[in-house]
């Protein structure tokens, strides 16, 4: 054979494999379910959120998801009510579609219930590895799986190639192909695996998506068998980091407690010396909640330290205002008994002044009930401040043993109750007699 030749026969080879390869793809591979999952990535990557619309039941995933996560919620939590009546659902399918057509999740402006179990199930922060397997689901009323549809697919590719390439063509293929035109050679519904990864649980998982055949043969994804079973898993990893986390908080913002208690202690009057105290305190307990590292489950929690840093620093600003305020007053109270003496009109108005003092007190009272409300909301997450002296003295307590009736108990086992103080040293005749010594000896 000629170089000529061989060129040419190359050429006719590559545009004979180049149609097969056309035919398979227009004729099967569109029309499997790996093509539908690939083509609902596509619609994400590219914004297409018709084509998406077309490849997933989004209703059906978001309100299905929201059902199942209401199970794994106690009916306290603020977010259950919304799971269970579906609000949930759409909350997340409109951020999730924001994203699609932007490529970027809202914002939230608040830390809301909602916003901190989006992160607890990593709503936001899962992402997609790889597509681990797909097979068919066994006929209703049987138990027995499918041939897996990766072999069937081979399988049918193979055949195609050597019918469109070659011309070479069995009766099995022949009645696979009609079959396949016919939508009866898969079977309505395949359960596909796909490798999803979550940085906060810290290894991958494979999630079971569930996708039936349409009418025009394409695959549609209904459902996600097993998501309630993962979010289960990342809603116990970021509980185990939240509670260490909100344990944390809990002894720093004691400690300013205890701090701020004993400045009122130390200083009865709120003055410009007590304010730049407390300031300080308040200051270093900041820098202790920043350096903490705040889990996947912590949006809220940090929101209220935020919130709680605020009201404390604005209550300090009108601590300094009405210190100002006060001395400001007497001030101008001195200055006008100095002109009365000197037998001159005083300027002094006690009215004007005490106005502005009841208006500096009533911004004192709305911070500190602003205050108290966060604080409300803080105990409810972390629990209420630890009273150490008390915790401190009930530990010496039971290190100094003092329950009479349990040592008497363990140090003379079977010993009568009945027996009582008289048990003691100096009422020998009713202690029993228990030696590590043989009485004989004695």
């Amino acid at each position: 054979m000629t170089l000529k030749k061989a060129v040419i026969l190359g050429l006719v080879l590559e545009i004979i494999l180049g149609c097969a390869a056309a035919a398979f793809y227009f004729k099967f591979y569109i029309y499997t379910p790996t093509y539908s999952v690939r083509a609902m990535q596509k619609a994400m990557q590219s914004g297409d959120v018709e084509e998406l619309q077309r490849r997933v039941d989004l209703d059906g995933i978001f309100q299905g998801s929201a059902v199942k996560l209401s199970e794994l919620v106690s009916e306290n939590e603020p977010v259950y009510g919304r799971l269970k009546d579906g609000s949930f659902g759409n909350l997340c399918k409109d951020e999730f579609l924001t994203y699609v057509k932007t490529g970027k999740w809202p914002e939230s402006k608040d830390v809301t219930a909602e916003s901190c179990f989006q992160d607890k199930i990593g709503f936001k922060t899962v992402s997609f590895r790889s597509l681990e397997y797909i097979y068919a689901d066994a006929p209703p009323g049987t138990e027995v799986r499918d041939e897996g549809l990766k072999d069937k697919m081979l399988g049918m590719a193979l055949s195609l190639i050597k019918k469109y390439a070659f011309g070479e063509e069995s009766n099995d293929v022949s009645r696979d192909e009609t079959a396949l035109e016919t939508n009866e050679a898969l079977p309505s519904t395949v359960t596909v695996g796909i490798r999803v990864y979550e940085p906060n649980y810290g290894d991958t998982y494979v999630l079971r998506l569930k996708l039936r055949r349409q009418e025009d043969r394409s695959w549609r994804l209904y459902d996600i068998e097993n998501y309630s079973e993962y979010a289960d898993e990342l809603i116990k990893q970021n509980d185990r980091d939240f509670v260490r986390y909100k344990e944390k908080v809990r002894m720093i913002l004691t400690a300013t407690q205890e701090k701020l208690d004993e400045l009122k202690g130390r200083r009865l009057e709120i003055d410009v010396n007590w304010i730049l105290e407390a300031r300080n305190i308040l200051d270093d307990a900041d820098d202790q909640l920043d350096d903490l590292k705040m889990p996947v489950a912590g949006g809220y929690l940090h929101y209220l330290l935020d919130e709680r840093d605020s009201l404390y620093h604005e209550l300090l600003d009108s601590y300094y205002d009405l210190a100002a305020q006060k001395e400001q007053m007497e001030d101008a109270r001195q200055a006008s008994d100095a002109k009365q003496k000197e037998k001159r009109r005083p300027v002094f108005n006690a009215g004007i002044w005490q106005n502005r003092l009841d208006m500096s007190t009533a911004k004192v009272a709305e911070v500190q009930k602003k205050l108290n409300d966060n604080r409300a909301k803080l105990e409810s997450i972390v629990g209420k401040n630890i009273d150490r002296s008390a915790v401190a003295a009930k530990t010496a307590k039971v290190l100094r043993n003092n329950d009479d009736a349990a040592v008497r108990s363990a140090n003379y086992p079977g010993v009568p109750e009945a027996v009582g103080d008289a048990h003691s040293l100096l009422g020998g005749e009713n202690i029993p007699v228990v030696s590590a010594y043989d009485n004989k000896k004695g």
